[in-house]
């Protein structure tokens, strides 16, 4: 069994790192900038980057690549053009920690989801191909990813019947974890502490995860049962990451142009379903555990 140092390593050795990358566009100089959430452990790592000129977009692939604890950076097939970049310093944030779920997450999906019905009323285009849906649509994925990170991590930091069943989860990397009994006497809310972390660094806009995550824990998956809901709703994912890395183009260089109204209020739907089908799942497990722990003595 590790040390508590090595779990400690291990465990910190894989967390992401924010970097923030700048270089001026080598195609109109303008100024690029941007954070990349590089994972810990990945000496070789790509992202795509976008300058800052409001006239035109112009992308450029940034890599980072780490030796002997240094990290450097250049854009492909861009030789001679300096890329600065600054890690992120949380050396003296010791006590810094994510701040706790929110309470009463469903409603406060709800309020915003309303707001949102509303935006898009008052400032969606007919044309699908708008920069103001494709806002609009980031921001809906805001909204169903902040209700499902604090809806599930709630639940798992208040019921241990919870912990247990998501660190069995693959997907998670804690179920082949090892604890030796000294780091569990010095420290006896370790796994909560290690589950809270680990969940804290999911993306909750990843809805296959999402709902492999809800089945596991709580016995019942969220995707939509309509096949072609569920076909959009998984597609919408790589559309997301399209819309927030790729300013809207797909990594063939076609604009997508079908975020249109319908599209958005389809969407906002099925995340409506989405959410409810969560809240249900939760409620219903919670009501079965209550019964469970009675007994058939104290039930009758």
């Amino acid at each position: 069994m590790g040390s508590m140092s090595e779990l400690m390593i291990e465990r910190w050795a894989a967390e992401p790192v924010d970097i923030e990358v700048t270089f001026l566009c080598p195609h109109c100089g303008h100024p690029a900038a941007a954070w990349l959430k590089v994972p810990g452990d990945d000496d070789d790592y790509a992202e795509e980057v976008s300058c800052l000129n409001p006239e035109e977009d112009h992308q450029w692939t940034v890599r980072l690549r780490k030796k002997n604890g240094i990290r450097t950076a250049y854009l492909e097939g861009q030789p001679g053009f300096d890329v600065s970049i600054h890690e992120l310093d949380t050396s003296d944030d010791e006590d810094w920690d994510e701040p706790l779920p929110e309470p009463g997450a469903y409603g406060i999906f709800l309020d915003a989801l309303r707001e949102w019905k509303a935006n898009v009323s008052a400032l969606s285009e007919l044309d699908g191909g708008s920069s103001r849906n494709r806002m609009l649509f980031g921001t809906l994925y805001s909204i169903i990813e902040a209700y499902f990170a604090d809806a599930i991590i709630g639940s798992a930091l208040a019921d241990v019947k919870v912990q247990r069943q998501l660190i069995k989860l693959e997907a998670l990397g804690l179920h082949d974890k090892q604890l030796s009994l000294d780091t569990v006497l010095d420290k006896p809310t370790i796994v909560r502490d290690m589950l809270r972390a680990t969940l804290q660094g999911l993306s909750f806009h990843k809805l296959i995860l999402v709902s492999r995550i809800s089945e596991t824990a709580f016995g019942k998956p969220i995707l939509p049962k309509d096949k072609d809901y569920r076909a959009l709703a998984v597609s919408s994912v790589q559309k997301r990451h399209d819309c927030v890395h790729r300013n809207g183009f797909d990594t063939d260089g076609n604009k997508h142009t079908d975020i249109t109204q319908d599209y958005l209020r389809k969407m906002g739907s099925i995340f409506e379903e989405m959410a409810q089908s969560l809240e249900n799942a939760m409620r219903d497990a919670q009501a079965k555990r209550f019964f469970e722990d009675l007994g058939p003595d104290e039930e009758s």
